[in-house]
């Protein structure tokens, strides 16, 4: 398992309550958005159920049956799962638009590309004021309903609200019947306040529960989406210089 993020705990969770062998590999930090008490639980956890965490430990290579890191060490897997972080799609980057140093597009803090104000950009494609949101869930709904209240304000005219987007932690489930429920501060920053075991499994069950009832409620009636508000967010001009404008 390569990818000590919330991604491949989770994976490398389930497989060792399986009863699989499972080594973690974390490239520089276990759990790096967790708080320091969170993610000794999450070692504590790991630890009793059999799995190998290798924390500094990185890969550079991997083959059909190994893995090669980066001091040139090759180690047998007979499965290698790849969690080691999210990608962004190319279209962006072949546009000719400005993109951040992973692609993302960069636009204002209503989505709008900086180029163009005819293209807009949503989720984990955008790079606002060039601080995009953490790849999650948790931005993934506010962001899409944004991107979609901007085209609907530049149809009718009008000028289109700036993101107003607040973050409340984080959920990560370790197997059937533990997990970690991480508090953080507005601005997506933890505190060392969290919820372990049962009760922080069925905080993430009920989370999936409702990320899909939400979504089935936004299809019965667009526009009733809600989210935490409030974190911060980088102040703009009153009026940004744009590319092209003309159709």
């Amino acid at each position: 398992m390569v990818g000590g993020g919330l991604t491949g705990i989770e994976t490398a969770a389930e497989l060792a309550e399986q009863g699989r062998t499972v080594t973690l590999v974390c490239g520089r930090t276990l759990a790096p958005s967790l708080s320091a008490p969170a993610r000794r639980s999450v070692a504590t956890w790991l630890s009793r159920h059999g799995v190998a965490v290798l924390e500094a430990e990185v890969v550079t290579e991997v083959r059909p049956h190994a893995v090669v890191f980066a001091g040139a060490a090759v180690r047998a897997s007979a499965l290698t799962i790849w969690a080691a972080g999210f990608g962004v799609p190319e279209l962006a980057a072949a546009s000719g638009l400005r993109t951040d140093r992973l692609g993302r597009l960069l636009t204002d803090e209503t989505l709008t590309s900086l180029d163009d104000d005819r293209v807009i950009a949503a989720g984990d494609a955008a790079a606002p004021s060039g601080r995009p949101l953490r790849m999650s869930c948790q931005a993934a709904q506010p962001l899409g309903a944004q991107a979609a209240d901007t085209v609907l304000s530049r149809i009718a005219g009008t000028e289109p609200a700036v993101i107003d987007q607040a973050f409340t932690g984080s959920c990560v489930s370790l197997g059937r019947r533990g997990g970690i429920r991480q508090l953080s501060r507005k601005d997506d920053t933890a505190v060392n306040l969290y919820v372990a075991g049962r009760m922080a499994a069925a905080i993430k069950e009920a989370t999936c529960r409702l990320g899909v009832s939400r979504i089935r409620r936004e299809a019965r009636k667009p526009g009733s989406g809600f989210w935490p508000k409030g974190g911060p967010r980088p102040e703009q001009p009153t009026s940004a210089p744009r590319g092209v404008t003309s159709p």
